[in-house]
This record gives C-alpha cells, structure tokens and sequence, in this order.
C-alpha cells in the first residue's frame, strides 16, 4: 500500500490510500503512530500528504467516536402529564417538535408529536425540561445504543437507536429555532463542523508533535 502512494497513475495511488484507510481502521490502536512517523519521514512528498491524510481521517473517526450523545430533535420546553397505557398514575413526558434530518433520531423513525417518556432507564420529573432532558442525553458517550420510551397515538413503543456525536452547531441550531429560524444556512453548519473537525485534527497533531 505504501508502495502504492507512489504510483505513476494517480488511480492506483488514489485507491492505494483508500485501501490504507481501511486497513488502518482496522489497527486503531497502532495505525495513528505508523501513519504519523511516515507523514514525517518518508522521502516522497505525496506519499507523506497521503498518510497525513489517512492519519485525518483516523482521528476524525475518534472526534465522532468520543463526543457528547445526540439524538437531533427539538422539544417543549417543559415537560407535560401523560396517561401511559396500562398504568393508573400519570408519567411526565416531553413532546418532540421537530427532528432533524440524517441524525439518529430521524434514522430510526422518530416523528414530531412523539412523547418521549425517558431514554433507558431515565425518566422525567415533572419540574424537569427541555434543557435538563438534553444534558442527560448529552451525558452519554457517542455510539451508546440506547432506547427512546415513547408514546405515539396513545400506544407505548420502544425506539433503539445509537448516538451521534453532538455537532458543534447543535447550540446554533437550537438558537436559530427558538427565535424564529432563517439565520443559519446548511452551508454554515457544515462549514461548523468542518472546522471543529480541523480543530481537533489540529490540536491531535499538536499533542503528538510535543512528544517529539
């Protein structure tokens, strides 16, 4: 694969890097240090780019890996009672508005109008609301696999699904959606998260550097 990267035909070097990914992928633990000693060291100037590249990658899969849950869907602010079937009490509950195109919420079929009873074994108290329910989801690690209690048309259904990581515009979002939408574009919250990616490649890069 190495080998590859060097390649008079910019095909075999472009598939030699994509099939480095993929090995490195499957070596998180070493790949990192390998593809930055020869980001470094190796004599071909586009064999180092390659690997720097692979090695963004990697630890972009890390920042994904290890940020904060998010589920991506916007709520009441309080919390209401609700007849749960089957059970003689009331259970409190916070009513889903929106849900935000290819986030985990969306994937697994989550509408707006659904209740969300708890996440897990989590419930909700009657004085709790929206910004409480949101930092015990964020509480929890991307890619935990969790189940959303819910009531949809008076029937109680389970929704499993895995966190995201919370995107760095995910503050902006909920801004722009409580007073009255239109400030942001999708161009602005890629061009977010792009350059939270970079950051954290940046600072990775930084940290390894400082060892030297």
């Amino acid at each position: 694969m190495m080998q590859g990267l060097q390649a008079e035909k910019f095909a075999v070097r472009e598939q030699a890097q994509a099939q480095l990914l993929g090995w490195a992928r499957q070596r998180v633990e070493d790949a990192p240090e390998l593809l930055y000693q020869q980001s470094r060291v190796a004599a071909d100037p586009e064999q180092r780019q390659r690997c720097l590249a692979v090695l963004r990658d990697l630890v972009t899969d890390e920042y994904l890996r290890n940020g904060l849950g998010y589920i991506g869907f916007r709520m009441n602010p309080n919390t209401e009672a609700v007849k749960v079937p089957g059970e003689d009490l009331p259970r409190f509950a916070i009513r889903v508005l929106q849900v935000e195109p290819n986030t985990p919420g969306h994937k697994a079929g989550l509408l707006g109008g659904d209740l969300l009873l708890g996440v897990d074994h989590t419930t909700w108290h009657q004085d709790d609301t929206a910004a409480v329910v949101s930092e015990k989801i964020k509480a929890l690690k991307a890619g935990t696999r969790v189940t959303l209690k819910l009531i949809r048309e008076g029937k109680l259904v389970d929704m499993p699904l895995v966190l995201a990581r919370r995107p760095a515009a995910a503050d902006l979002l909920q801004f722009q959606f409580g007073f009255g939408g239109g400030l942001l574009t999708p161009e602005t919250l890629a061009a977010a998260e792009h350059a939270a990616k970079a950051e954290y490649f940046r600072r990775w890069l930084a940290a390894r550097k400082a060892k030297d």
